[in-house]
């Protein structure tokens, strides 16, 4: 009985500690799209070299000028821009 409430005691105790971490990832996250405001975004997406790449990234799709333009967005500067199409999209959609 006693290995019993020490064990249900134990879950209990891992239970909540893991539910604290779930929350401060989520709270992270939210100060993160804080961060990254509507000027920013704005600013991201004006790169003009960013824009033809996607163009053509979308545009040619499956062909050889299309993976060129994929295999050139895969830089931070590449993440940052499709992460700023994602935000602008979700600040239009909600």
């Amino acid at each position: 009985m006693k290995n019993l409430l020490i064990f249900a005691a134990a879950v209990t105790v891992s239970t909540s500690v893991l539910a604290g971490n779930m929350s401060d990832n989520k709270d992270m996250k939210a100060m993160h799209s804080q961060m990254m405001d509507k000027s920013s975004i704005e600013e991201i997406l004006k790169n003009e070299e960013m824009q033809r790449l996607h163009r053509d990234m979308t545009r040619n799709a499956m062909s050889e000028g299309g993976f060129e333009a994929r295999v050139q967005m895969m830089t931070e500067e590449g993440r940052a821009y499709h992460k700023a199409l994602k935000q602008r999209q979700k600040n239009t959609a909600g």
